[in-house]
């Protein structure tokens, strides 16, 4: 059997490790786009700030691959899919046959409709190369521009800051993090953010990118500009579904997958944040790892293994203080009761969310990660652990003991 498998990413590289080991004699080969073997792709915040190479954050060396028989293909981008045939081509005109194929193919970074994203000076960060290019620009630079305040925005902010220029975050929501945060967290990062010599502007529109030859900086609505050499996007990322949808497969947002993780079309698969199950593209490692394991197993055995989805879970260093969003936090409310405390001096938020049954289905933990692993399993057991998230509220700096 042979599985090919369109993507060198988290996804891809978790399905061949679990393929090896459930098909010791399966042919495994991965085709990724990018020139480079698979890297940690949070990593690229490390690299933009100039405090690890490439290869610091590359797990696996080439002879790796090589030791377990699957075939790692760099700078080979697939350009159609032909489901009927078990084929797909590549750029040069090359085919390859499958017996079983997974399309774990990740997301691209999206440019929103603001005239002159296309100047010189503008940037998406989404792979190595990526970084690479914004680092060249900053080291002429004195002032960045970041437009939008969510994970990657703010994690790149604080690496440009740190590189020494001047930075400003542009969010056109209400406050930061909308997707994760609740306004009381976001209050308390918005202040941790400014001590750290980052510039907020919440709830501004960018209405576009001025500069004649090269980028200048951001005009907003009201009419200021925001000076800037370097301008960032980070307005969030769109499954890559082009060749599936092509090839005639279903298409929504994502490359739609049942609970198997198979697609519309025979033998093939979709992992990681190209799938989309039920109406959902998760967009995060915790999923990504996990609908591999899934797909691996069906494509080895079909209709063994069953994806029930997954619990989401963020860990991002913001300016050098740590925020994990678990489970379903209710950034803009819910049905959930919050218990909470913030406490600003301390750089620390806590939030827990509880539902109807008194179960722990989300929290907020900015400032105390060594809350996180006990936060993570109550949810994951289902817990209902409201007397000890009271006491642990109760207690000076909500330290656990």
């Amino acid at each position: 059997m042979h599985v090919l498998i369109v993507g060198g990413g988290i996804a891809g590289v978790t399905a061949a490790r679990t393929l090896r080991t459930l098909a010791p004699t399966a042919r495994i080969t991965i085709l990724e786009a990018e020139p480079v073997l698979y890297y940690l792709r949070p990593g690229l915040i490390d690299l933009l700030a100039g405090r690890k190479g490439l290869a610091d954050i590359t797990p696996f060396p080439r002879g790796w691959y090589d030791r377990h028989g699957i075939v790692y293909r760099t700078g080979t981008p697939v350009v159609a899919l032909d489901p009927a045939r078990h084929r797909v081509t590549l750029t040069s005109g090359d085919e390859v046959s499958y017996d079983r194929l997974l399309l774990a193919a990740g997301a691209q970074a999206l440019r929103p409709p603001i005239p002159g994203t296309d100047k010189p000076g503008v940037f998406t960060l989404r792979s190595a190369a990526d970084a690479e290019r914004i680092r060249t620009q900053a080291e002429g630079a004195t002032a960045a521009a970041v437009i939008g305040g969510g994970w990657l925005g703010l994690e790149a902010a604080r690496a440009l800051r740190d590189r020494g220029l001047a930075v400003t975050v542009l969010e056109r929501g209400p406050w930061l993090l909308p997707r994760q945060l609740d306004p009381d967290g976001a209050q308390v990062l918005a202040a941790i953010l400014a001590q750290r010599g980052i510039t907020l502007r919440i709830g501004v529109d960018c209405t576009g990118i001025y500069g004649d030859t090269t980028a200048a900086g951001v005009r907003l609505a009201s009419g200021e500009e925001i000076p800037a050499e370097l301008v960032l996007l980070a307005a969030g990322v769109r499954p890559r579904a082009a060749l599936a949808a092509a090839a005639g497969l279903q298409v929504k947002g994502g490359i739609v997958v049942d609970d198997r993780l198979r697609t519309t079309a025979p033998d093939v698969y979709a992992a990681g944040d190209a799938a989309e199950w039920r109406g959902r593209s998760y967009g995060i490692i915790p999923a990504a790892r996990e609908q591999a394991e899934v797909a691996a197993r069906n494509m080895v055995e079909p209709g063994t293994a069953t994806y029930t989805g997954t619990i989401p879970t963020n860990w991002l260093k913001v300016a050098g203080v740590d925020l994990v969003c678990l489970g379903d936090t209710q950034p803009q409310g819910g049905p959930g009761r919050e218990l909470r405390r913030a406490d600003p001096e301390h750089a620390r938020y806590l939030k827990f969310v509880v539902d109807r049954e008194g179960r722990l289905v989300g929290a907020i933990l900015l400032g105390a990660p060594d809350l996180a692993a006990q936060v993570e399993a109550w949810i994951q057991d289902r817990a209902h652990p409201e007397g000890e998230i009271d006491r642990l509220l109760a207690r000076p700096n909500g330290s656990p003991s």
